[in-house]
């Protein structure tokens, strides 16, 4: 081997052990899964309160669900004489705990509370665990049409004491509740409520359809506040069109049966069924011809030889 051939493979074989040397480093400092938790709050529209908790690994900077762990829900902290109740998170990570009827009596007392959620020890995955502290409040939705102008106001109050104060710079959205989904009250995708709490919108939503009495149900709410955590209320208001379905049922159509289908099909199967018919009478009506020609047949062969 030539110098010039000995020192390529001198290359090459140094090029080849340090790229398997930063491999073996970059598998070493390859993140390692961690199990986290996080936990909200939410107050909804005619319904009781409810936690949801959401366990998730994060590698880096990538979550991904955690699924079928159980979370015991706690308040104030975890003991068996605080305990609210307990879920097994699902495909997406999350389950939901709605707070007990023997919870209400320190609901109405307290204006603040601690949530604390707990895992149990699963397979491969240690306990975790996450607390939230949420403020009591309430959100109060309100509508006006002063010279045809509609306007719709919301205003989140916090309980303080034994009274009820408006909190101001709270963003709110204000929506219309629809099947598939909320549209927007106006123009603007949230609103934010002044220094007395008020947070309003004109209603722009003129040709929206309502339901067989033109009413539109408004929603107004506060979504992953960090001190009132999530809030929902409804209002029903007769401001939309009077929804009349279009129904077809008593014209003439393919899918219609009887005598509501088409004039057309009805005259296309008559003439089918007549045409079976037919055919059958006639082939009927061939074979007693063959039968009667075949003794007519017999009685001349029978004269014949006599």
């Amino acid at each position: 081997m030539n110098l010039r051939n000995h020192h390529k493979a001198i290359t090459c074989f140094l090029f080849l052990f340090f790229c398997g040397f930063n491999y073996t480093n970059a598998q070493d400092a390859a993140p390692v899964p961690k199990p986290v938790m996080g936990i909200r709050y939410f107050l909804p529209a005619n319904n009781l309160p409810y936690l949801e908790v959401k366990t998730q690994t994060k590698t880096g900077r990538v979550l991904d669900p955690l699924a079928n762990i159980p979370v015991s829900v706690y308040f104030s902290e975890e003991s068996p004489d605080n305990f609210l109740g307990k879920t097994i998170t699902g495909r997406f990570g999350t389950g939901q705990v709605f707070l007990p009827a023997s919870f209400k009596s320190t609901w109405d007392s307290l204006t603040e509370f601690t949530f604390v959620a707990v895992s149990d020890t699963a397979a491969g995955i240690n306990e975790i665990s996450s607390e939230t502290t949420v403020k009591k409040a309430i959100l109060v939705m309100d509508t006006s049409n002063a010279d045809g102008v509609r306007t719709v106001t919301a205003t989140l109050k916090e309980k303080k004491g034994n009274e009820w104060v408006a909190v101001a710079d709270v963003e709110m959205k204000l929506r219309i509740k629809r099947l598939l989904g909320h549209l927007t009250v106006g123009e603007e995708e949230t609103y934010t409520a002044d220094s007395s709490g008020l947070a309003s919108a004109e209603f722009k939503r003129d040709s929206m359809p309502g339901d067989e009495k033109g009413n539109l149900v408004l929603i107004a709410k506060v979504e992953d506040n960090e001190t009132y955590g999530n809030i929902v209320v409804e209002k029903t208001v007769p401001w939309g069109k009077v929804f009349q379905a279009d129904t077809h049922f008593w014209h003439r159509t393919l899918w219609s049966t009887g005598n509501r289908a088409p004039v057309w099909l009805l005259f296309l199967a008559l003439m089918i069924i007549v045409g079976v018919w037919g055919t059958i009478f006639y082939l009927v009506k061939q074979v007693i011809k063959i039968i009667k020609m075949g003794k007519e047949y017999d009685r001349q062969l029978l004269t014949e030889i006599n």
